[in-house]
């Protein structure tokens, strides 16, 4: 018992300790104590003499931002000023109650323009107000940029972003951190991704699009040439060497004319073969000429033509140019006066410091390949000409079409002597074909006096219309034969499209 009360006195006699500890009066402060040695003031008046006006503590250093008003303040807080080309705009710099000892300085980013009232600046524009503030007579467009007011020693500053509305400008384009604005970019196929970054001053903010060869670059274009657009950028992830060309990124921002760069991207890779023929029909005694058209940077560093194993060189019997003929690049075998030994496959080949391409043609006295070189489509009937190159005469043509599920159906076409060209290479046959609605495949081989065609053209995928009917209008002056017809035209429209785009890829 008489332990448990020892405690509980102990215990007791701290909490009343602390208590008493926490209700004593603070020590007073250093000036406190320097007015009560001079006049014995209490708390309370200490307190009053301390927000005098009329007797500021010497014990204060001006470096207290947050103390009376005595202490010198940058009252002026970051802010965004917007203004007009040709405009006079002033940016604030206020400083509460500055001192002898007080600086103020103005920049532009890192450039120094005024210390005090001590311009720095040459710039004529420019002037300093009584109140700090920084005045801009007759903006311009590169005057948009980040001020700084810096007040010292208080060592406070206040960043003011000045925005100028005007057309785009300073339009630039980087890959990594190189700019190659209006200059070429070459890159290596092998590195299989690039990406170019364009960027644009302005305010308000300028829009990016991009262009290729010319085509705007939307989002169907830019899918079929194998490129990724995001807003500024302009990514390639798979780099082939069609992807060399021009590249221009537009700015624009509502105000003004559109500013534009350009970037001249070079692919450099193995030689790439863009067009050769697979067969080539000729005649005993005949001159026949050979032809590869192909890419290639670093620019190639031999060229060569070969017969089986053999390189042919120039001779009485064949000779090899090179040139450039329309975008290409173009060599060519020439055979002179044709003999039965010179009826086999051609190599030609192109090689650089990257890699090398080749491409065959075989040399034969059959004709060669049937191409659809024109079509129209009028009262249920296909009307096609058919393209054929045969310096022998031709005896027949056949064209083989078929439904979705049906078998191939032959019908002849009729060959005329003025079916045949003047230079006397290539025929141009005609032939209608009556067919119903619906989705077609054909194709078409020709025969002349050495015999049938080896291989006929890969069959053409097309859409036949349906019936156009103008009858049963109703009331409203619409019709289900308008609507008929409509759906024709529209037929009609992707009949072309796809024989044009087909056409024109058979052709190269």
């Amino acid at each position: 018992m008489c332990q448990d009360r020892v405690i509980k006195l102990l215990i007791f006699g701290i909490i009343a300790g602390f208590l008493l500890q926490e209700s004593s009066p603070h020590p007073a402060s250093s000036s406190s104590l320097s007015k009560e040695r001079r006049g014995g003031t209490t708390a309370e008046e200490d307190d009053y003499d301390y927000e005098d006006e009329d007797e500021p503590s010497k014990e204060r250093g001006t470096n207290d931002v947050n103390g009376s008003d005595f202490n010198t303040m940058l009252l002026t807080k970051n802010q965004t000023v917007e203004t007009e080309i040709n405009e006079t705009v002033t940016l604030p710099c206020r400083v509460n109650n500055p001192q002898n000892n007080t600086i103020v300085m103005w920049y532009n980013t890192t450039i120094l323009l005024y210390v005090r009232d001590n311009k720095h600046s040459k710039d004529p524009r420019l002037s300093l107000g009584s109140d700090n503030s920084l005045t801009i007579q007759g903006v311009k467009v590169e005057d948009d940029s980040i001020y700084k007011c810096t007040v010292y020693p208080v060592t406070k500053s206040a960043y003011i972003t000045l925005k100028v509305r005007g057309s785009p400008y300073n339009v630039m384009i980087t890959h990594g951190n190189n700019d190659y604005t209006n200059r070429n970019l070459e890159i290596q196929q092998h590195d299989r991704k690039f990406i170019i970054h364009c960027r644009a001053a302005g305010f308000p903010t300028p829009l990016i699009s991009w262009s290729f060869r010319g085509k705007h670059l939307d989002e169907s274009h830019a899918k079929q040439t194998g490129i990724t657009v995001r807003k500024e950028f302009l990514e390639i992830h798979d780099v082939k060497a069609h992807h060399a060309g021009d590249y221009e990124c537009l700015a624009q921002n509502g105000i003004g004319e559109p500013v534009s760069a350009v970037v001249t991207v070079q692919i450099k890779s193995s030689p790439s073969i863009s067009k050769h023929i697979d067969y080539l029909n000729t005649a005993i005694g005949e001159t026949a000429e050979l032809v590869c058209l192909y890419h290639s940077n670093p620019t190639a560093i031999k060229i060569q033509w070969f017969r089986g194993d053999e390189a042919l060189h120039d001779s009485a019997k064949f000779s090899i140019s090179r040139d450039r003929h329309n975008h290409h690049l173009r060599t060519r075998l020439t055979i002179r006066d044709v003999e039965q030994k010179d009826l086999v496959s051609y190599v030609c080949m192109i090689t650089n410091n990257l890699g090398e391409a080749t491409a065959k043609t075989t040399l034969g006295l059959l004709p060669g390949a049937a191409h659809l070189a024109n079509f129209s489509y009028s009262d249920g009937l296909l009307h096609t000409i058919w393209r054929v190159r045969s310096v022998q005469p031709l005896s027949d043509l056949q064209i083989l079409y078929k439904g979705e599920n049906t078998k191939y159906t032959t019908v002849d076409a009729t060959i005329l002597e003025q079916n045949k060209e003047e230079n006397g290479e290539f025929w141009n046959i005609k032939r209608s074909i009556r067919l119903p609605e619906g989705e077609w495949f054909i194709t078409a081989r020709a025969k002349n006096t050495e015999g049938w065609a080896y291989t006929e053209t890969v069959p053409l995928q097309f859409q036949i219309p349906g019936e156009v009917s103008l009858d049963n209008r109703g009331s409203g002056g619409s019709s289900t034969g308008s609507i008929r017809h409509a759906s024709s035209l529209a037929s009609l429209g992707a009949l072309c499209v796809v024989l044009y785009s087909l056409l024109i890829s058979r052709i190269h």
